[in-house]
């Protein structure tokens, strides 16, 4: 059960993260109505989104000593989630709409 509990925590948190990525990171660039983005701002916001990850699963390392479950189950999930949640928002759709 403590595994269960970790994974399901860790899919909790880590699609939380990657719907705020998305929402404050690639939901303009989205809806955007004319079909040129620049290639610059997708690159910073990638950039952007990779570091969010990083401190995402830097946080769950740290607290790893304080959470009541088991932790490699919790940072499986998490890790699974963000991955996740970058393809379900994708930014395909954006790249190909972007202008060199």
């Amino acid at each position: 059960m403590e595994y269960v509990l970790g994974a399901v925590v860790g899919i909790i948190y880590g699609g939380l993260v990657g719907f705020f990525k998305y929402f404050f990171l690639w939901r303009k660039l989205v809806k955007e109505s004319n079909n040129t983005v620049k290639i610059k701002t997708v690159t910073i916001r990638m950039f952007i989104s990779y570091a969010t990850n990083v401190i995402t699963l830097t946080i769950a390392y740290l607290v790893r000593n304080i959470i009541p479950f088991d932790f490699i189950a919790f940072v499986i999930a998490t890790a699974f989630a963000l991955v996740l949640a970058g393809k379900l928002f994708s930014i395909q759709k954006l790249l190909l709409r972007t202008q060199m």
